[in-house]
């Protein structure tokens, strides 16, 4: 039987994975007050206010390592309690607002709150900003504990991911895996996008703006970078939902589409427009003359027109996976149905393995979103399902030479 975690259990994972972080310009607490730290956040996970559960950030940084015009103070500082924590993160937006607090007097204090800034907010959510992001956008890079939910926490250095806590378990944050091209999700998507510059809609254009295997990883990031998006929007919603992606067309054996859209594009055609100016707005632009500063003006004005366009794309795309049943998209990402019912089942005594800790699972151990998505998987190998549970757990499943896998914590 598998030992269970707490939260000083943690603390060698937090150190370790904080010392190959580079250019570090915070330090962390000392392990008594970080372990405090850890087990208040812990035990306040564990409550809830008015019946809704406790969700919001905490930083350990002091008053003037925060940016003045992004703070909002309380007078006077209180002590930190997991009492405060649940009394507090009504008022905090998660991934926005952030409790500040830091070691005052031998005690951990809570003196206020202070702002990530809104285009660290589209950054975390997967929205395409509408100019390129800077790094004065992105929050420090001090120590921060974001209470997911009972008993989860994660523990971050800035926007740098190092140990979570679920379960019981301690897991360490992977690469994204859908960039990842060691694994099967990132080789899936490499091969979409391999698609695309195969397909005559999308060639020439893709050919005039692409250039060899960096130009493919550019468009890869963004292309992950909108399913991101979509997931966390469907997740903020808080309703839950799955989306199956294809290579190829599914049969109707496969899958019984409930609804239908006529003529959707997708999202890819936005992707496309998109990259053109962000890649030219990237650029040196020291210096510029008259002529030169009015064409990056237009450049702008293309980069926000079409961000609005594929964030509204993606806003549709989550909306529809409320219906129950599932979000069917081809690769290009155009809406294929929703609410798509999937009934071949799973024998029973099936398993799912998760890729990442090599555990294995009985498929029943989950609902039937779960289990209609591992179905689909199985059935068919060119395809992924993803699966946003109400509780906000976020999972990729595909099968690979019929075996079945799943990657947890997509968006953690």
């Amino acid at each position: 039987m598998t030992p269970y975690t707490f939260p000083k259990d943690l603390l060698d994972g937090i150190k370790t994975r904080w010392e190959t972080v580079p250019d570090r310009q915070f330090t962390l607490p000392d392990d008594r007050i970080l372990q405090r730290l850890l087990e208040t956040c812990y035990h306040a996970s564990l409550r809830t206010s008015e019946q809704r559960p406790v969700h919001c950030v905490i930083a350990y940084a002091s008053i003037e390592d925060i940016p003045e015009g992004a703070l909002l103070l309380t007078n006077p500082s209180v002590v930190l309690t997991d009492d405060e924590l649940v009394r507090l993160s009504p008022v905090t937006e998660r991934d926005q607002t952030v409790i500040g607090c830091h070691e005052m007097d031998d005690w951990l204090c809570i003196w206020g709150f202070f702002e990530y800034g809104h285009a660290w907010v589209q950054h975390s959510a997967g929205d395409p900003p509408a100019v390129p992001i800077q790094s004065t956008d992105f929050p420090p890079d001090c120590l921060t504990i974001t209470i997911d939910g009972p008993g989860a926490l994660t523990i971050s250095q800035g926007r740098t991911g190092l140990v979570r806590l679920r379960d019981g378990q301690i897991i360490i944050p992977q690469v994204n895996p859908f960039q990842n091209l060691q694994n099967p999700l990132g080789i899936f998507f490499s091969d979409l996008i391999d698609d695309l510059k195969q397909s005559p809609r999308y060639q020439e254009l893709l050919n005039s703006n692409e250039e060899g295997a960096t130009g493919q990883r550019s468009l890869l990031n963004i292309y992950t970078t909108s399913i991101l998006a979509i997931l966390e929007k469907i997740r903020l919603r808080h309703h839950g939902g799955s989306v199956v992606i294809a290579r190829g067309n599914l049969d109707e054996m496969v899958a019984h589409i409930t609804y239908t859209v006529s003529d959707h594009v997708g999202l890819v055609e936005k992707m496309i427009a998109y990259k053109a100016p962000d890649d030219l707005l990237r650029g040196p632009y020291s210096d510029l003359d008259d002529a030169a500063e009015l064409e990056r003006g237009r450049d702008k004005l293309a980069l926000r027109r079409t961000s609005r366009q594929l964030i509204r794309g993606m806003s549709q795309i989550s909306m529809l996976a409320a219906v129950d049943g599932a979000v069917l998209l081809d690769g290009h990402l155009s809406i294929q149905g929703f609410g798509v019912r999937f009934p071949l089942l799973l024998t029973e005594g099936s398993i799912v393995e998760n890729a990442l800790t090599g555990s294995e699972h009985p498929c029943d151990r989950w609902g039937l979103r779960h289990q209609s998505v591992f179905s689909v998987c199985h059935e068919c190998e060119q395809a992924i399902g993803l699966i946003v549970s109400q509780d906000g757990e976020v999972k990729a499943v595909k099968a690979v030479d019929g075996r079945l896998f799943f990657w947890d914590g997509i968006l953690d």
